[in-house]
């Protein structure tokens, strides 16, 4: 190898070596994200108003606030399950029973 070929074979290491070291963690950090996006469940909102004995409002308020991801698509509603039970799981709702009724 001649010392023009050497020149360009390091002048080529040192930019892809320093771009890749700059670009390849955001990268890999978006390649999760939308690999974790990939692996939920979503579910339209009325069955799972009627799954969880929620309101419409109530799983609005929940993506208002950033506690799930609601994706559309032809004018249709979806509830990221994983998101919802994972929500529920952290801050449970007290209920009202029929018993504790007087």
């Amino acid at each position: 190898m001649d010392l023009r070929e050497q020149f360009v074979r390091e002048i080529f290491e040192s930019f892809f070596t320093r771009s890749f070291t700059r670009i390849l963690p955001g990268l890999i950090r978006k390649a999760i994200q939308d690999a974790a996006l990939h692996r939920q469940e979503f579910i339209p909102v009325k069955d799972i108003c009627k799954q969880f004995g929620l309101s419409r409002r109530t799983l609005y308020n929940y993506h208002k606030k950033g506690y799930i991801t609601l994706r559309s698509t032809e004018g249709k509603t979806f509830v990221s399950v994983f998101e919802l039970e994972e929500h529920i799981r952290k801050n449970p709702v007290q209920r009202n029973s029929d018993s504790s009724r007087k």
